[in-house]
């Protein structure tokens, strides 16, 4: 018998490259890791969170405003 593999589709390589090389990316996991994080704008907030309010986006401290 020829048990030669078989060539994959161009849809599964492009799945591949944008779900990071053969992992699926579970859309739920990642949705509870964002819901978990608290909100960036806070109410009552002073105006020393102009400047932390970016900083701790960038730290991935807080979701960012949209």
């Amino acid at each position: 018998m020829n048990n030669a593999p078989r060539q994959r589709s161009l849809a599964e390589m492009a799945n591949d490259q944008l779900n990071g090389g053969g992992q699926r990316r579970d859309r739920l996991a990642e949705g509870i890791d964002a819901a978990e994080l608290p909100d960036c704008i806070r109410p009552g907030g002073s105006l020393l969170s102009v400047i932390t309010l970016p900083i701790e986006v960038a730290r991935g401290k807080c979701k960012s405003p949209k």
